[in-house]
C-alpha cells in the first residue's frame, strides 16, 4: 500500500524544528514497520493549524489525494491535522471522497473506519484547546504590554530581553539617516529605499529595503523614546483577524535611552507624513 504523512510544527523554532524532523523519522519507522510504501511526507513549517489558507503542504497534500497519488495519510493525532472543525471535515470529506483512508495513530482512529460524529468531536476538542491558548497568549501579552515589552525585531536596536532594547550603533545612524532625508531633503518613502539600496545597506532581516520598511521606521514612536503597546488585539484567532484599539486603551511608556531622533524631528516627520497623506486622499477623489 502506498501511502503518504503529513506532520505540522506551528512555530519556527528550533524546538519545534526538532520535533518536526522527530515526527519525520516517526513516520519513516511506521512505515517500514508495517510494509507500506512511504511515498512523500508533507510538513509544514512554522504554520499554525487554525486556518488552511498558509498551509501549503497541506494543501498540496489534498491536491495529490485527488491525484490517487496514495492510498492513505497517516497523522500522529488530530490536532497536527487541523484546529479547526471546519478545515478538518473539509480535508477529511476531501480524501474521503477519493477513497482515500486518514488513520491517526495516536487516538487509532481512522476516517473510513470511524464515525464522522466521533472524529468530529475529536476536532472541536483540537479547536477548544487552541482557542484556549490563544486566550492566554493574549492575556500574557496584554500584561507584558503593560509593564513595557519590546519588539521582538525591531531595525535601530539589538534585544536583551523581553523588557530590554539596546541602541546598535550602525543601524541607529541609519534611522537618523532616514529622518534626515524625508524631512530635510522631501524625499519620499520609495525614493529613500532605492537610496538605502544603492548604498547597500540593508533592513534587520539582510534584505532590500521597500517604501512600506522606511514607512514604518518614520511612524514608529520608539525612534524618539516613545514605547506604545496594546495597539491592537486579535478579534478571530481562527483566522488571526485585527482591530486596531482607541488610543485611551494604548500603554505608552517613555524610554528615553531608546530616544535615536529627538522629539521635534519625529513630529515633523508626522506632519509631512499626514500633509501626504490628505494630498493623496484629495487626489484620489478628484
Amino acid at each position: 500500500m502506498k501511502i503518504a504523512a503529513y506532520c505540522r510544527v506551528s512555530t519556527g523554532s528550533d524546538e519545534q524544528l526538532s520535533s518536526l524532523e522527530n515526527q519525520r523519522a516517526f513516520f519513516e519507522e511506521y512505515a517500514k514497520k508495517q510494509g507500506y510504501d512511504l511515498v512523500k511526507i508533507y510538513a509544514d513549517r512554522g504554520i499554525s493549524g487554525k486556518a488552511l489558507k498558509n498551509r501549503t503542504e497541506f494543501l498540496n497534500m489534498l491536491s495529490d489525494g485527488k491525484k490517487k497519488m496514495f492510498d492513505m495519510l497517516v497523522v500522529k493525532d488530530i490536532s497536527r491535522f487541523a484546529r479547526n472543525t471546519l478545515d478538518f471535515l473539509t480535508g477529511i470529506r476531501t480524501l474521503k471522497s477519493c477513497s482515500i483512508d486518514v488513520r491517526f495513530l495516536s487516538c487509532n482512529m481512522t476516517s473510513l473506519g470511524e464515525s464522522e460524529f466521533a472524529l468530529t468531536i475529536f476536532a472541536a476538542i483540537a479547536q477548544e484547546e487552541s482557542y484556549n491558548l490563544s486566550k492566554r497568549i493574549m492575556f500574557g501579552k496584554k500584561v507584558s504590554a503593560g509593564k513595557g515589552r519590546t519588539p521582538s525585531v525591531i531595525y535601530g536596536y539589538d534585544k536583551k530581553d523581553t523588557y530590554t532594547l539596546v541602541q546598535n550603533p550602525l543601524e541607529a545612524q541609519t534611522v537618523k539617516e532616514i529622518f534626515r532625508l524625508y524631512t530635510e531633503e522631501n524625499m519620499g518613502f520609495r525614493r529613500i529605499a532605492s537610496w538605502l539600496n544603492s548604498k547597500n545597506i540593508f533592513t534587520k532581516n539582510h534584505k532590500q529595503w521597500h517604501a512600506k520598511t522606511v514607512s514604518r521606521i518614520i511612524s514608529n514612536s520608539i525612534y524618539c523614546g516613545m514605547l506604545i503597546n496594546n495597539k491592537s488585539e486579535t478579534v478571530d484567532f481562527l483566522e488571526c483577524s485585527r482591530r486596531n484599539l482607541p488610543k485611551s486603551e494604548n500603554y505608552i511608556h517613555r524610554r528615553e535611552e531608546l530616544a535615536i531622533v529627538s522629539e521635534e524631528t519625529f513630529e515633523k516627520a508626522m506632519k509631512i507624513l499626514k500633509n501626504n497623506q490628505q494630498k493623496a486622499d484629495t487626489n484620489r477623489s478628484c
